[in-house]
């Protein structure tokens, strides 16, 4: 395995980005094997990180367009749910 694969701080690139969002909807799609271990991850994280202790209750997301503009979030990435075969197509082909 390659050693960028094991550096966390690639996923946050060239940027001075505090968080890490990753759409429901794309998680949802990935293979029960995986979708276990991610959990797993998150429970460990959750279970030594004490989120809660600047007062933080919660977060929430927004999103910009290319242009850095705000705007509203595609119903595409809300739908976690029942998600259009079109969506899943868009999210796991690159």
């Amino acid at each position: 395995m390659n050693s960028y694969r094991k550096d966390l701080h690639t996923w946050f690139g060239l940027s001075y980005s505090s968080f890490l969002v990753m759409p429901r909807v794309a998680m949802m799609q990935m293979p029960e094997k995986w979708k276990e271990q991610m959990s797993e991850l998150l429970h460990q994280y959750d279970e030594t990180i004490n989120t809660s202790a600047f007062g933080v209750h919660s977060c929430f997301v927004t999103v910009k367009d290319k242009n850095n503009k705000f705007m509203k979030m595609p119903e595409e990435l809300l739908n976690y749910r029942h998600p259009l075969q079109s969506t899943i197509h868009d999210l796991t082909n690159k």
